[in-house]
């Protein structure tokens, strides 16, 4: 067993083993984001079977940005504690120190970081450009490139379904209903702090027969300063469909109202990419994701809805702008049973709605119907 000496020294050869990188705030806590989840999903080895060569690239960026943090951090507070006389924090340090050592030496040793002043194309292949993931073009597995692959098949959604059904001594089963019937991040299924306040994860209650409501605590809001804080979505699950049923069904049998939640995210993604390899074999390698099923809902709600505030709330997001970004109506598909969507702070809206004002003045115009 290592001593603390040996700890420290170790710590420092592998801190000093990744070159310092200055990214701003912002790239520096989505790094830091990325990396907490690669450790607690034991999962600190950037490269995976079907990923992206984008996705590898962000996952190594993490691992080295994450590493050094962790490595300066927990040294510098052992230390502290132990200028300090304090014994049992010095302990508890030193010890999470060890811990960090003994799991990012080896992923460090098989994925060394380039040392600096090495220019990108004087270095060797990476990992990822030697594995079976090389064949992949690359943006393949966009969301829209999904969409792009489904949009001949309306009902691959309730195919997906009708074999998580099947699925026998699914875990994730409940999780996996409420991606497909609410445009949610994977993050927001996950009990935690959000600006509102601590939230469980998601609720849900039958108001009625015909009322399921759906209430979630959206993860981004820029610190509280955006975002919608709450978004309640209700829907008639008789009309809505299966999914929604089954839910409306789990609500009446715990008197109800329930709690969805889950630990790991991770562990969700992974069943419904093995679900909908079964489901929908044609697809090959492409994955079956909570964020597909998010982009599919956002397209249909805007299909349904027409886009704009609505469509903003029932996503999470602060601004009706941010749908620019996630696939269009042309990829929706008319939803039957939306009965409201509602938010605690209302999306900022003007961007969907002035593209609507210059549509019509365009259709009004003199002469247009002889253009």
């Amino acid at each position: 067993m290592m001593d603390s000496e040996d700890v420290l020294k170790r710590a420092e050869a592998l801190y000093e083993l990744i070159p310092a990188r200055h990214v701003n705030d912002e790239t520096a806590q989505i790094h830091r984001d990325e990396f907490l989840r690669m450790w607690n999903s034991n999962g600190l080895d950037p490269l995976q079977d079907d990923i992206a060569l984008d996705t590898y690239y962000h996952r190594r960026a993490s691992l080295y940005f994450g590493a050094r943090e962790f490595l300066l951090g927990s040294a510098i507070e052992y230390l502290s504690a132990v200028r300090r006389g304090d014994e049992m924090a010095a302990r508890r340090w030193i010890l999470r120190l060890r811990q960090g050592v003994e799991r990012l030496a080896p992923i460090l040793l098989l994925e060394p970081p380039a040392p600096e002043g090495v220019l990108p194309f004087e270095r060797p292949p990476s990992r990822w450009h030697t594995s079976s993931n090389a064949t992949r073009e690359r943006g393949q597995d966009s969301k829209e490139s999904v969409l792009e692959l489904l949009k001949d098949d309306p009902a691959w959604d309730i195919r997906f379904w009708n074999e998580v059904v099947k699925t026998k001594d699914l875990i994730h089963r409940d999780v996996i209903a409420v991606h497909v019937v609410a445009p949610m991040r994977p993050e927001e299924t996950v009990p935690g702090d959000r600006p509102h306040g601590w939230s469980p994860g998601v609720v849900l209650t039958l108001r009625t027969e015909r009322c399921l409501s759906i209430t979630f605590a959206p993860v981004k809001s820029q610190e509280g300063l955006f975002g919608t804080g709450l978004t309640e979505i209700r829907v008639d699950p008789v009309a809505y469909g299966e999914p929604a049923r089954y839910l409306a069904a789990r609500c009446k049998a715990a008197g109800d109202t329930i709690v969805i939640c889950t630990k790991s995210k991770n562990a969700v993604r992974k069943a419904m990419a093995k679900i909908g390899k079964r489901a929908l074999p044609e697809l090959g390698n492409v994955m079956l994701t909570p964020y597909v099923f998010r982009h599919q809902l956002i397209a249909d709600f805007k299909k349904t809805l027409g886009g704009g505030e609505d469509v903003a709330a029932a996503a999470g997001q602060g601004t009706d702008s941010t749908q620019s970004h996630y696939a269009g109506a042309a990829y929706g598909r008319k939803r039957e049973g939306i009965i409201s969507i509602t938010a605690l702070r209302r999306p900022r809206c003007g961007n969907v709605e002035r593209a609507r004002a210059l549509g019509r003045r365009r259709r009004d115009k003199p002469g247009r119907d002889n253009e």
